[in-house]
């Protein structure tokens, strides 16, 4: 079993989303280790999820916190994979912790006609740009702006797809991968996947395709 294309899953607050994420061998799974987040993963309740996985890269995911407050988090945690981020500026201060950094964009945020500056500026400082957008109803053209520059830089699509449209995207621009999102269960062990699992799925390899 294999995926068709590199896989980040964040916002994981679950062992059932990490379990059924790696059993999928997604590349990535994300979690927030900041605690105002709705989706904090503390020390102890990542640990046991980690213990839980394996053959996957872990992430820890920031939003807010100011690079000392970083360092700090992060030495109560396990030895992680990934840094994510949204502030550009932290990027000379967080890459003294030799850990690589993805950097998220919010396209509501962040002006369609200045992204490729910023790609550009700090692109010796990122592994990879997970690019979102948290508008209700986003500009088509915004992501297709998005598309055309994916052949400059590693991003990691994270909006505009659904079941429907993935592979079409996947297979005829040059993104580094895809990016979606974990939620809530129902009930301890018990998880609807049906809009996580429809994306996966159609994007998974079947064994006789390898």
């Amino acid at each position: 079993m294999a995926l068709k294309t590199f896989v980040k899953i964040g916002g994981i607050n679950n062992l059932s989303d990490a379990r059924y994420c790696a059993g999928m061998i997604v590349d990535i799974l994300g979690f927030s280790f900041e605690p105002q987040d709705p989706n904090f993963m503390g020390p102890d309740k990542y640990t046991a999820i980690a213990e839980w996985i394996s053959g996957v890269a872990f992430a820890a995911e920031f939003d807010e916190s100011e690079p000392e407050q970083i360092r700090e988090i992060l030495q109560q945690y396990p030895q992680v994979d990934y840094l994510q981020i949204t502030r550009p500026e932290f990027l000379p201060s967080l890459n003294l912790l030799q850990v690589p950094i993805i950097l998220k964009i919010d396209l509501e945020s962040q002006e369609v006609a200045s992204l490729e500056q910023l790609l550009e500026n700090t692109a010796p400082d990122v592994t990879y740009f997970l690019l979102e957008n948290s508008e209700e109803n986003p500009d088509p053209q915004a992501l297709e702006k998005v598309l055309k520059l994916a052949g400059k830089y590693p991003i990691l699509l994270g909006f505009g797809l659904s079941q429907e449209n993935v592979l079409e995207t996947i297979e005829n621009h040059p993104l580094k991968g895809i990016a979606l999102k974990g939620g809530d269960e129902i009930k301890p062990g018990y998880k609807d996947f049906d809009d996580l699992a429809d994306i996966l799925e159609t994007i998974e390899v079947d064994d006789l395709e390898e």
